[in-house]
């Protein structure tokens, strides 16, 4: 159903915006992956490849710091309410963060791994920006090349 809703929102005249919409909320509250939108984006037109894109990488650390934010802004809160619930996955992205930092954050941003938990916890961890931003912006670039250049690439070969 998601699929069928991505695939008519990309054709629509709404499809960069509800890509950037759903890529953002990917990255911090969405529980869907943010990039569910670019390759039919890509696939309905190919040669915007590039901006559809960045405007994903755009739209999916602005999520990201959102994510910092609130993690930064609701530590104590957060902290809490895991150890309450006893959220181990919460538990192991702090623990993570505070043993690896910014490369696991890089991994995070470019595996399809639980990227949003663990930017919840740089931001919970006061992790600096100036290390928490390259990091994400590198690693989202990363991811979103590769799943562009496969959608081109799977293109190509539907048209051969």
């Amino acid at each position: 159903m998601l699929k069928s809703i991505c695939e008519k929102l990309a054709n629509s005249r709404f499809g960069i915006a509800a890509m950037c919409l759903l890529t953002y909320l990917g990255g911090f509250i969405f529980p869907v992956p943010s990039d569910i939108m670019l390759p039919p984006m890509i696939i309905g037109r190919p040669d915007r490849w590039k901006p559809l894109m960045i405007a994903c990488v755009l739209c999916s650390v602005a999520g990201a710091c959102s994510a910092y934010l609130l993690g930064f802004a609701f530590a104590s809160e957060l902290a809490t309410w895991a150890q309450s619930v006893n959220l181990e996955e919460i538990n192991q992205a702090t623990t993570l963060m505070a043993e690896y930092g910014p490369p696991i954050l890089f991994i995070a941003a470019f595996a399809p791994i639980p990227f949003k938990t663990l930017a919840l916890a740089a931001g919970a961890g006061a992790m600096p920006l100036a290390a928490f931003l390259p990091a994400v912006v590198l690693g989202r670039a990363i991811r979103f090349y590769i799943i562009s250049k496969v959608t081109l690439q799977g293109l190509k070969w539907m048209q051969t």
